[in-house]
């Protein structure tokens, strides 16, 4: 009798952390959509760093990298926005130490570049956000910085391209699209014709998720090169022209390129000179 009722107490113990743990992440889910607002992006964050304290869970450390990713976009301060993308950085690496394949990869070859080729495209999120943000605090990092962390952006964003292309709305696309338009010259892998080529692709994979020509506009038609002062106008008055209700899973990414736009048109002056 004793051990049943042992048993059941385990059994009821065993669900009731189960509960807990889908709880907190449909809480996460529920602050994340509405991660336009600063509180709840906030609040989110808290949540997730509680969660990963005690142990990493992937889909939570995936959250986390994406919070950071969408703080960072929204930081003017440019050194504090260098930390948020590296935070995402952080996260994301949580996640993919929860990938089995590419761990045991890492454990052997003691190399991320051949590790990674390891991760399917069912795992391609986590490396995803740790390319994201790495992306992102390439941009805006001081040049010596920028090239440190060059040759990881690069292979970290070419198995992304070869394994999952259309993953978050053509994000490899369009990450190639700017990184062909805005890589430093001395590299030798500048070309705005390919910068060109891959926006066109994002906007054919996902032409709702507005980011894309706002990128579109800002790192291509005001290359140095190009200077293409109506595809400009034309892509963000597109932007501007939407209805971003539509679409309700990417408000938040459609709000923000709004915005972009609006800045972008009134500062094209400059850009343009």
């Amino acid at each position: 009798m004793k051990k049943h009722i042992f048993l059941f107490v385990f059994a009821v113990s065993v669900t009731s952390i189960g509960w807990a743990q889908n709880a907190e992440i449909d809480q996460i889910k529920a602050l994340f959509a509405e991660r336009h607002k600063k509180e709840k992006l906030e609040e989110c964050i808290k949540l997730c760093e509680s969660i990963l304290a005690k142990d990493v869970n992937y889909e939570v450390a995936v959250y986390l990298s994406r919070c950071y990713y969408f703080k960072g976009e929204a930081e003017q301060d440019k050194n504090t926005k260098l930390d948020i993308y590296l935070k995402g950085v952080d996260a994301g690496e949580k996640a993919l130490s929860k990938v089995k394949a590419y761990t045991e990869a890492m454990a052997s070859t003691k190399k991320e570049e051949d590790a990674i080729k390891k991760i399917s495209k069912e795992d391609i999120e986590g490396l995803y956000w740790v390319a994201a943000n790495l992306a992102r605090y390439a941009k805006f990092a001081p040049f010596g910085k920028k090239l440190a962390v060059k040759g990881r952006v690069r292979y970290l964003w070419d198995h992304v391209l070869a394994t999952a292309p259309e993953f978050n709305y053509g994000g490899v696309y369009r990450f190639f699209g700017g990184y062909f338009a805005l890589v430093p010259s001395i590299t030798g892998e500048q070309d705005p014709v390919k910068s060109k080529e891959m926006f066109d692709k994002a906007v054919a994979v996902a032409p709702n998720y507005l980011e894309t020509k706002v990128l579109y506009a800002e790192a291509y038609c005001t290359h140095a090169k190009i200077k293409n002062k109506q595809l400009f106008n034309q892509l963000l008055d597109e932007v501007l022209a939407t209805d971003i209700s539509q679409w309700p899973e990417i408000y938040p990414e459609n709000l923000n390129a709004q915005n972009k736009a609006k800045e972008l048109k009134a500062n094209q002056a400059e850009l343009f000179d």
